[in-house]
């Protein structure tokens, strides 16, 4: 299911089964990087590893990646969204099981 908050329903939001999405598809992948992330886990790798560790942490940590996707529904309806690379992962991963034929 996917949870969508709009004007017209802020809480809880539209609930829209996946079944009902006749084509999903990656639009755009893009990796930032979030200084608090970095940070966070420089602080982490000098706690166990010292120098070595903060430096490492720092070019390491704090990457996300933000998926922007887009979704044509079976009754014509059109959604471009953008979440995190975990969730849209869980997202399509899903979705293609989906829409695998059912075995006979």
């Amino acid at each position: 299911m996917l949870t969508l908050r709009t004007p017209r329903s802020p809480a809880p939001g539209e609930r829209i089964s996946l079944g009902r999405i006749k084509e999903l598809k990656l639009a755009n992948l893009e990796s930032t990087r979030s200084l608090g992330g970095a940070l966070g886990w420089g602080m982490a790798g000098a706690l166990v590893a010292g120098p070595v560790g903060l430096l490492a942490g720092l070019l390491l940590g704090g990457k996300e990646d933000e998926v922007t996707f887009l979704a044509t529904f079976k009754d014509g309806r059109k959604l471009m969204a953008t979440t995190d690379g975990k969730t849209w992962s869980r997202i399509d991963d899903t979705w293609r099981r989906h829409q695998r034929p059912a075995a006979a």
